[in-house]
């Protein structure tokens, strides 16, 4: 398909033809019919060419139609960047064409840079896809990179890049999901290695793996076995404590209401007084209610708390139910006060572990 075509130049008005004066538009017109006659031998056009179309229609080269002459330079680019390279003849061409139509040499050198990222970019889309990257397709990244003319410290940051959203797209789940399992483990460090990472978190990061590979093993029914001087039940370990403060739901008096039939009547003079009878309604409502604080300790066999007006403990085979919330664990039992656990902090650990637990008693 030919990248230049030919055609017709627009006609002088009347005025233009008392003047004698040809239409200023026609130079780009006839600057592509003169490239689409020369095609396939552009090295035999100079800049010179150009130059005389130019005083044809009174045009200044520093100045008019460069966006016009940009794109017939840009159509040649695509032509050669089709098949992703871009070898040292083509670019020879590109340079030639560019100094044709009187085009800075910074113009081509940009529009390569930016289209040459985005192939490059592509290119280690692809590559990574597979999350591995072998010798031989390192050696194409270099060649391409060169090819593209992508000076070094682009490239490293275009690697940098695909690298981090390899390795993000195992660290994701993880974070989402708070869980870290032995497979895990093995998948980003093997990645790592591919990648030629030195991969090492800092403490923070640390700190969470451990505790998301903690959430792993009690998911896996490994619970954490606590050392305790409390007094336990034979056989009974403890597997979790935690600070918490008890609720438990009461009734509570928010307002009186007063209702009734009534009628006003003459007193004496302009005073009036109501005759009938007013009853009061008592609105009430069902409010948790803060009724000590201290600490939760799960055990093997029940829950038992520790606060600072009593002790209090609830058997497995007590509990119906229980529903996590962001600020602590509803427990339903079977009879007297059901409680709320309030605490803001292993919310999900602590789930998992009742649920372990519950499921085994």
């Amino acid at each position: 398909m030919a990248l230049f075509n030919h055609r017709k130049l627009n006609s002088k008005n009347l005025m233009k033809k008392i003047l004698d004066r040809n239409p200023k538009k026609n130079f780009t017109i006839e600057l592509e019919n003169l490239l689409s006659d020369y095609e396939n031998s552009l090295d035999s056009l100079s800049i010179s060419n150009i130059k005389n179309l130019g005083s044809k229609y009174n045009v200044d080269l520093e100045k008019d139609f460069i966006e016009e002459r940009k794109e017939l330079l840009f159509r040649m680019l695509e032509k050669a960047l089709g098949d992703n390279w871009l070898d040292d003849s083509e670019y020879r061409q590109l340079k030639h064409f560019s100094n044709i139509l009187g085009l800075d040499i910074s113009i081509l050198e940009n529009e390569i840079s930016n289209r040459g990222t985005d192939i490059y970019r592509k290119k280690l889309a692809e590559v990574f896809s597979d999350k591995y990257v072998s010798p031989e397709e390192k050696a194409q990244l270099e060649q391409l990179k060169i090819k593209l003319k992508i000076d070094d410290a682009l490239a490293k940051k275009l690697y940098r890049e695909a690298v981090k959203s390899t390795m993000d797209s195992y660290t994701k789940p993880i974070f989402e999901s708070e869980v870290y399992s032995p497979e895990d483990e093995n998948r980003i460090f093997a990645a790592a290695k591919n990648l030629g990472l030195s991969l090492t978190f800092p403490p923070e990061i640390q700190g969470k793996l451990a505790k998301y590979r903690q959430n792993w093993e009690i998911l896996n029914g490994n619970l954490p076995v606590l050392k305790t001087d409390m007094h336990l039940q034979s056989g009974e370990v403890l597997h979790h404590v935690q600070q918490v403060d008890w609720f438990e739901e009461r009734k509570e008096t928010s307002r009186v209401n007063y209702s009734g039939y009534t009628y006003s009547t003459k007193l004496i003079g302009n005073l009036k007084w109501k005759a009938g009878t007013i009853t009061t309604n008592k609105i009430s409502q069902d409010v948790w209610k803060l009724i000590d604080s201290g600490h939760l300790f799960l055990t093997s066999k029940r829950i038992i708390f520790s606060g600072q007006h009593g002790n209090k403990a609830i058997p497995f085979s007590k509990v119906l139910h229980f529903e996590p919330y962001a600020n602590g664990i509803q427990i339903q039992k079977d009879s007297g006060k059901s409680p709320f656990l309030g605490f803001s902090t292993d919310v999900p650990v602590f789930a998992a572990i009742l649920n372990q637990l519950l499921e085994r008693n």
